[in-house]
């Protein structure tokens, strides 16, 4: 008797049709849905990553910003700049561009 009892107790709300589309619904929702639980899980993710990006960007907008205003304030480090970045170079000047060697010793041959 008692295990009948206990029996019907868990199986009544499974009849009841309102628990049942409730529960439908839900797992319908959870799972489903374009706006699912794993949806939105995803959209977290990617929102996440794009906050840290942001921050990215920003440090490297403010280094560039900060390295601009050098440049634009000091000619020394303007002409810095262009030297190392550009190859300018004076009229009476002349200038060598050396770039590293191979790094397997078996390369350096002169009879290449």
């Amino acid at each position: 008797m008692s295990k009948r009892f206990t029996y019907d107790r868990f199986l009544k709300p499974l009849r009841n049709r309102y628990f049942i589309v409730t529960l439908i619904f839900i797992v319908w929702m959870l799972f489903f849905d374009n706006n699912s639980l794993t949806s939105w899980v995803r959209t977290l993710g990617e929102y996440s990553a794009n906050k840290s990006q942001q921050r990215y960007y920003k440090e490297k907008i403010h280094q560039t910003e900060s390295k601009l205003r050098e440049l634009q304030s000091n000619k020394d480090s303007l002409e810095k700049f262009a030297r190392e970045n550009y190859y300018f170079h004076r009229q009476d000047e002349d200038v060598f561009i050396i770039t590293p060697g191979p790094s397997d010793p078996s390369d350096r041959s002169p009879y290449r």
